[in-house]
Formats: structure tokens, C-alpha cells, sequence
């Protein structure tokens, strides 16, 4: 009976670990080549979603597709997990949708969408340890922009510079979780870590992991014994 306890406390440990130390869902990691047409759909912008990317030829920018409302205030903010040879790297975000300006950008989008770019040069990054995966990154200032009209928006980061680099961008601030998305988890550390370029070992997830995977090698030895 105490080794079944342990196993559902030490599970419950996993998803509140989980749930209070995550800062993003990822919505993807590494993406590849995206444009107007292959965006990532996202259900609801106001939910805390990171896509990581690697900037490379073939996939310059990666692009993700909301529907919003007239005067829908958004949360973007954009990233470089700290890997020296990045340290230099400044991303942009750009906004598109109907209403917005006049936007000139080095890359193609649909006619009759105007847009808002959110640039990083002059920025000085500011350093940031994820606990729930045991990452870091060099983050830029947050962006709070508005809708003008309802429709299909578009969030689209990449690096102006043209330059190869990994790169984030966030989107939403409210934190939700589903079974699929707590499922999901270990292969979401190793994904994470993996972008960021270090070892699986570290997070406070993965001990939550180790922790679940003792408890149920003590479950099976109570019950053979």
C-alpha cells in the first residue's frame, strides 16, 4: 500500500512540477520550413506557447497562425538559448493581420495584411534560467501589441541579419495544461535540452522523472516480494 502512495505522490510531484514551473508549452521544437501556408496553428494566443527554431537556408523564418478578434492585446517575446556562438544573434518578430500598417519585410506574406515589427538591435538581452527544463536563454523585453481587425493573424520570427541561429518566440502569458501535454513531457525535456544543446540530465522534470521511475521499480519489488 505505502509503495502505491509513493508512486501517486511522486506522480503528482511530476505534474505540479509541471504545471508551476513550465513558462512555455512548445508548440514546436526545431521547426522547419514554414510560410503563410504551413503556419503552426494556435487554438488560443493568450495561452503561454514557445516555438523554438533553427534559422538556417531553406527555413528563415517560422510562422504561426491565430484567429483574433478586433482589439485582442497580445504577449510576444522572442529569445537565443545561451550557446556562445549566438550570443551575437538579435531576432525580430513581426505581427501581421488585417488592419494593421503599411509593413515592408524581407520575405513574401499574404496581400491585404499589414503588419508591426518588433526588432532587438538595440536590446541587451537579459539572462534567463527555465527551471522545468534547466535551460537558459538570452531574453529581449516582452511586446504588447493589439489587433485592429478580426481575421487570420500571423506571428512570423526570424533573424533580419540573415544569418544562421536558433532562435524563440513566445506567445500568451496564462498557463494550461492538458493530459496529452503532461504525457508528453519527457520527450518534451529531451527535445528542449536538446535545442539548447546540452545533456538530458537537468531540469527540475527530469528528477521528477527519476524520482517516478525509483518509485515504480519499489512498487514492482513489493509486489515479486
Amino acid at each position: 500500500m505505502r509503495s502505491y502512495r509513493l508512486v501517486l505522490v511522486l506522480l503528482g510531484v511530476l505534474v505540479f512540477a509541471a504545471v508551476e514551473a513550465q513558462a512555455h508549452k512548445p508548440i514546436v521544437i526545431n521547426g522547419g520550413p514554414t510560410n503563410a501556408e504551413t503556419a503552426y496553428p494556435i487554438t488560443d494566443p493568450d495561452v503561454s506557447q514557445v516555438a523554438y527554431h533553427h534559422v538556417k537556408p531553406g527555413q528563415e523564418q517560422i510562422w504561426l497562425s491565430f484567429q483574433a478578434d478586433a482589439g485582442k492585446t497580445l504577449f510576444l517575446q522572442a529569445g537565443v538559448p545561451v550557446i556562445e556562438r549566438y550570443r551575437h544573434i538579435r531576432p525580430a518578430i513581426a505581427l501581421l493581420g488585417p488592419g494593421l500598417p503599411e509593413i515592408s519585410l524581407p520575405f513574401d506574406f499574404p496581400e491585404g495584411l499589414g503588419g508591426i515589427l518588433f526588432t532587438t538591435d538595440a536590446e541587451t538581452p537579459t539572462f534567463f534560467h527555465e527551471e522545468f527544463t534547466g535551460t537558459d536563454s538570452w531574453q529581449f523585453e516582452a511586446n504588447t501589441p493589439q489587433t485592429v481587425e478580426e481575421g487570420t493573424h500571423y506571428v512570423v520570427a526570424f533573424i533580419p541579419a540573415g544569418e544562421e541561429g536558433k532562435i524563440w518566440v513566445a506567445i500568451g502569458e496564462r498557463e494550461a495544461f492538458t493530459i496529452a501535454d503532461i504525457l508528453q513531457l519527457p520527450i518534451t525535456l529531451f527535445k528542449v535540452r536538446a535545442f539548447h544543446e546540452i545533456g538530458f540530465a537537468g531540469g527540475l522534470l527530469f528528477w521528477a522523472v527519476v524520482g517516478l521511475f525509483m518509485a515504480l521499480i519499489l512498487l514492482v519489488l513489493a509486489l515479486v516480494t
